[in-house]
């Protein structure tokens, strides 16, 4: 007992002692901070500050200012810009304090060696960037595995910008810019460890805050390190050409070089070299890149691109990197700073990524469990959880003014925004009903708390589905409203009703169809769902279950040309539907459907074109009929089932939830579709499949290869009706091409229906993304595109059709460059040979149009 006494009183008095004395060092830690500028006074944004002899350092901000916290310690602090003089300021660091240091940097002094100079005689730069290319690929590769940790400050600043756009106002009662438009629309700072082995790569998320935005998640992808050791840097993503880099192997090619002078830093000899593109128009860099003597590795450099460089949207982009020595011939990055501006209808726009890497550790063992799934990106539970006052200790990049302003202003804009009688407004302003979405897009009623929402289609303008009002030679002019109910019954649940009628003013017929389904989606992992759904009704569908032909367009060519390629049939439709998406990239579904097809004939002749063109045509394809076993009023029982796979996805792991990166592997999907007779009436007694291969490759400098491959056919045709066999995706409309991919842009829309045993079918696109156009004067001023290409079909001798194409894309202007046009060559079993113009709209990637099986045809 008498122990248990003093013991206690040892605690009362000498504990609160000794945990002061074993107190962290970060609680004593000092802080230096100041300003960073040249001899004239001008700030040096973004300048490195880092203790010698290690890689740990801060970043000043956009005005030149800097923090940098420090345990007690004697310390030797370099200030480093590229383009002037280390600075070296002796450290002395007791306590708790903060000392205000500002360096002054001075440009670099730069030397020349001496030379004999010949009227022959190259830049010695040329010799410095030789030895820099040898040694690329030793750089490039020396690095085997990487742990740092990072941080990251992004900001997207507006300088400039129309008071409307689009008629809209760009500034409302949320005043996040000011009367001309200038302002923060985008801030965010995260920390993070980043970890890479071979070819494997994660960053695991600390800590984020997103400014307005409590619960905001930042990039969940940090900018990469932009490896100049690469042939083809690739900053913009998978799809980018990418660029040259000034040590790529073919850079000789590509680049003149200049000798600026060589400096001594801490023993070691830097060449200055400056380095210009050779030719307009090609995808490289200008600006200046240091190399060191002996191990020619990259020291620092500040590298720019700009519209010639092959750029759409941006206007000029600028990577400014520094490297510090770790060991013995290796360096590693210490800062990236990636500096953008967009000028776009009257929007200035600048943007910044100014990323600091710390603790670095290079070719040091990684645990296995980093890499043991497939997550790349992962955020830690209370990433976006952490109080903001975190930030005032762990911040290397002191916020600028209009930054921390913006921080504050935002935190009081959110509590005005958030609120109920804010957002009820913001939603009763949307409701209201303007008559030229009504015409374009149609018109959308949002319900309190989004919980419930009414949609229906455009009135005369919508390009991707039937408008209010049609005309074909089978119904003449018709009605064809639809409306779409969609409502949250819980997060991630939503039911979701689709109906539509139509009338025909000239067959006098009436139909009306109606779908009901239920979404389900994984609230852990927002690409998992599964849904399921009944559809009924009678309705107007064409032959082709695809719809090759735009009920827009047929309305303008039959009332403007005579020409009427819609042809439909009416069919009593019950169906159900049930499919799962497992967010890995495999997705299935399978749909029974029980349908009874009913022929429609043509019932108008009318046409604004008075002049004499033999009228319209049947309202039955003579082919389609010709190649079916049948074709009547007639009762069918069918079962489609699909599985479909895109192997190699990757994840990113975020506070709550999980979402797929997506593959870079081929899509693989198997269809399958039965026909069972003797069920209710059905005469329909068929077996056919189709098996495909689908991918965007990107081939860098070379460009992008497209395509899309498949083989099927019927291994049993005993009762073939017309809407049921194989058809090809065919496109007979006045100039407008069909989409890209998975179709024939002169195929004849039902002359290569068939019902044969085996079919294949190739769809190959080459996009050089500016390779040889920038060749090419006017194409290349215009930064125009070309693209080669070709589509294929073949079923046997009586059944085959080929066509090859040349064209231009990346037409438009900034952010609308998807305009195309194509010329194409055909071949074909029954016409021999046709050519003509194709005019397209061109979307990046593969661009397939395989729905929802729910959203169906009509």
């Amino acid at each position: 007992m008498r122990f248990n006494c003093l013991f206690a009183m040892f605690q009362l008095k000498y504990l609160p002692i000794l945990a002061l004395l074993l107190l962290p060092s970060c609680v004593l830690a000092g802080i230096l901070k100041g300003k960073i500028t040249d001899e004239k006074g001008e700030r040096l944004p973004f300048a490195t500050v880092y203790i010698e002899g290690t890689t740990t350092g801060v970043n000043a901000n956009g005005n030149g200012d800097y923090e940098l916290t420090v345990g007690p310690g004697l310390y030797k602090v370099i200030c480093q810009y590229v383009g002037y003089k280390q600075t070296i300021f002796n450290l002395s660091v007791t306590g708790p304090e903060t000392i205000t240091h500002n360096f002054v940097l001075s440009a670099q002094h730069l030397s020349i060696s001496e030379v004999v100079i010949r009227s022959d005689a190259e830049d010695g730069a040329y010799e410095i960037i030789r030895n820099a290319i040898a040694r690329r690929d030793f750089h490039l590769n020396q690095v085997r595995s990487l742990q740092t940790d990072i941080y990251l400050k992004g900001s997207i600043k507006s300088r400039k910008m129309p008071k409307k756009f689009m008629g809209q106002k760009t500034t409302d009662e949320t005043d996040i810019v000011d009367s001309v438009g200038r302002g923060v629309l985008f801030l965010s700072e995260e920390d993070a460890t980043y970890y890479a082995q071979g070819d494997k790569r994660k960053t695991v998320i600390h800590s984020v805050h997103e400014s307005g935005n409590p619960g905001g998640l930042g990039f969940s992808r940090f900018p990469k390190v932009i490896t100049f050791y690469e042939n083809d840097v690739n900053i913009f993503g998978r799809e980018s050409r990418g660029f040259i880099s000034p040590v790529s192997d073919q850079a000789l090619t590509y680049y003149t070089y200049k000798l600026e002078g060589q400096f001594v830093e801490q023993g070691e000899t830097v060449y200055k070299i400056k380095v210009t593109p050779k030719r307009a128009y090609e995808p490289c860099f200008s600006g200046t890149i240091y190399i060191t003597d002996k191990d020619w590795a990259i020291h620092s450099l500040k590298l720019a691109l700009v519209k010639q460089s092959g750029m759409d949207i941006v206007d000029t982009l600028v990577v400014d990197q520094l490297f510090l020595p770790l060991e013995q011939d290796i360096r590693v990055i210490k800062s990236q700073v990636l500096y953008f501006t967009v000028n776009l209808l009257g929007f200035d726009i600048t943007a910044s990524g100014v990323t600091v890497y710390n603790n670095q550790k290079v070719n040091q063992p990684i645990a296995d469990s980093v890499f043991a799934d497939r997550v790349t990106n992962a955020y830690d539970k209370t990433a976006n959880k952490i109080d903001t006052s975190y930030w005032k200790d762990h911040r290397p990049i002191p916020l600028e003014q209009d930054e921390s302003k913006d921080f504050t202003a935002k935190d009081s804009l959110r509590l005005k925004i958030s609120s109920l009688g804010f957002i009820d407004s913001m939603r009763r302003k949307g409701n209201k009903l303007k008559l030229p979405g009504l015409l374009i897009s149609g018109y959308t009623w949002v319900g309190p708390g989004k919980t419930n929402s009414i949609s229906t289609n455009s009135v005369l303008l919508g390009l991707s589905a039937d408008n209010l009002v049609n005309f074909n030679t089978v119904e003449g002019f018709n009605l064809a409203p639809k409306l779409t109910w969609r409502h949250m019954i819980d997060t991630g649940k939503y039911l979701v009703g689709e109906s539509a009628v139509r009338y025909g003013f000239s067959n006098r017929h009436f139909n009306a169809i109606g779908r009901l389904y239920y979404i389900a989606q994984d609230r852990t992992f927002l690409n998992r769902n599964w849904a399921v759904g009944i559809e009924g009704g009678k309705y107007v569908f064409q032959y082709n279950p695809d719809d090759p032909v735009l009920p827009w367009f047929n309305t303008y060519s039959a009332l403007f040309y005579r020409i009427n390629d819609l042809k439909l049939y009416e069919r009593y439709d019950a169906t159900a539907y049930l499919g799962r998406n497992y967010g890995n990239g495999l997705t299935w579904y399978i749909k029974p459907s029980y349908q009874q097809r009913l022929p429609l004939q043509n019932t108008t002749t009318y046409s604004f074109f008075k002049g004499d063109l033999g009228g319209y045509k049947s309202n039955e394809p003579v082919y389609l009929l010709e190649n079916a076993t049948a074709w009547g009023k007639n009762d069918a029982a069918l079962v489609t089932a699909s599985v479909s796979y895109k192997p190699g996805f990757t994840y990113t792991q975020f506070p709550d939830y999980k979402v797929a990166n997506g593959s870079r592997w081929p899509r693989f999907t198997l269809t399958y579709e039965k026909g069972i007779p003797g069920i209710l009436n059905s005469v329909s007694d068929f077996d056919k499949w189709r098996f495909s291969v689908q991918d965007a490759v990107s081939m860098k400098l070379l460009g992008n290869l497209d395509y899309n491959l498949a083989v099927g056919g019927f291994l049993n045709s005993t009762y073939v009706s017309a809407p049921d066999l194989m058809q090809l995706f065919g496109n007979r409309g006045i100039g407008y091409a069909s989409p890209y991919l998975m179709s024939f842009q002169f195929a004849q829309f039902y002359e290569f229906s068939n019902k044969q045993p085996v079919y294949g079918e190739a769809h190959l696109e080459y996009h050089l993304r500016g390779l040889l156009s920038n060749k090419i004067p006017l194409l290349r001023q215009a930064r125009y595109y070309l693209l080669f290409g070709g589509n294929a079909f073949y079923a046997g001798n009586n059944y085959y059709y080929t066509e090859a194409f040349a064209g231009i894309d990346n037409i438009g202007y900034k952010l609308a460059r998807v305009l195309r046009i194509d010329f194409v060559q055909s071949w074909d079993s029954y016409r021999g040979r046709n050519s003509g113009i194709r005019f397209g709209i061109n979307l990046p990637g593969l661009t397939t149009v395989q729905g929802h099986p729910m959203h169906g045809e009509w």
